[in-house]
């Protein structure tokens, strides 16, 4: 008897630790959608730190169209500034289809589509769009990315 009330307290408190309620669910998602568009926006208005701000700094990989990108938030400060050198705006064309995914009370999945006009300095422009997925981390009381992956459509 003694080991069936371990094994049902253990379980319970494994539930109450780990799990949220659909209140809860329902609030992570609405943050998740919030500040998903927020950082999409920085990208918006070609500001990569503030870009970066959004990142961990603890544990972060962007992938892109298959290949690591960059390995550190660090090396994101550094390399997408001089990337983004050419480009004199982005409008965003599509958002669409998010779905969130909510993994525990500190970490959540948004997948979406997107799609962006790009407009190049030299007067040309350029679509760039496909599936996108961000992992979302709370990182002392804060939603971080730790992961991107980008495909194309």
């Amino acid at each position: 008897m003694k080991l069936i009330t371990f094994f049902a307290f253990t379980f319970l408190a494994f539930h109450f630790t780990y799990g949220q309620t659909d209140k809860e669910t329902q609030k992570i998602i609405k943050e998740i959608l919030t500040i998903t568009k927020k950082y999409n926006h920085t990208w918006e208005i070609l500001n990569m730190d503030s870009a970066a701000k959004f990142h961990s700094d603890r544990s972060f990989r962007y992938y892109r169209y298959g290949k690591l990108s960059v390995g550190s938030n660090e090396e994101f400060k550094i390399r997408f500034p001089q990337f983004m050198q050419e480009i004199k705006s982005m409008k965003t064309i599509e958002f669409s289809n998010p779905v969130v995914q909510v993994l525990s009370k500190s970490t959540a999945v948004i997948g979406f589509k997107g799609l962006i006009k790009i407009f190049l300095k030299n007067g040309k422009e350029e679509l760039d769009g496909g599936t996108v997925t961000y992992v979302w981390q709370k990182v002392n009381n804060e939603w971080k990315i730790v992961h991107i992956h980008e495909s194309t459509k």
